[in-house]
């Protein structure tokens, strides 16, 4: 049986992901008018997804695709990496309060 994808094609589309996520996330920012920001978050997007499939594919190559050594060591790895990126997304994704805000509450001229 032949498969629907072979690991050359998937390993290309990762690599495809690791230079296309960077400019998307240009183009976002362009679009916000957050360049570096944007830049930031495709950067991390791209190496961050292709960090992540080449470490599955090493433990996946040393532990076997269908042992539950290697399901249980993936799923540890990637519910980590989920909740960092979580933290990280809460504390640095938020935009900062005012101390000071500009909005008068008064409707007396109205």
């Amino acid at each position: 049986m032949k498969e629907l994808i072979t690991i050359h094609q998937a390993n290309m589309l990762m690599l495809a992901l690791l230079i296309a996520a960077p400019v998307i996330g240009v183009m976002w920012g362009s679009f916000t008018r957050q360049v570096p920001r944007g830049a930031l978050i495709g950067l991390a997007v791209g190496g961050g997804n292709y960090a992540l499939w080449t470490v599955y594919n090493a433990l996946t190559d040393r532990l076997g695709l269908d042992t539950v050594k290697n399901l249980a060591i993936n799923l540890v790895l990637f519910i980590v990496v989920g909740a960092a990126a979580g933290f990280a997304a809460a504390k640095f994704g938020q935009p900062k309060a005012d101390a000071d805000p500009q909005i008068s509450q008064d409707n007396s001229d109205v």
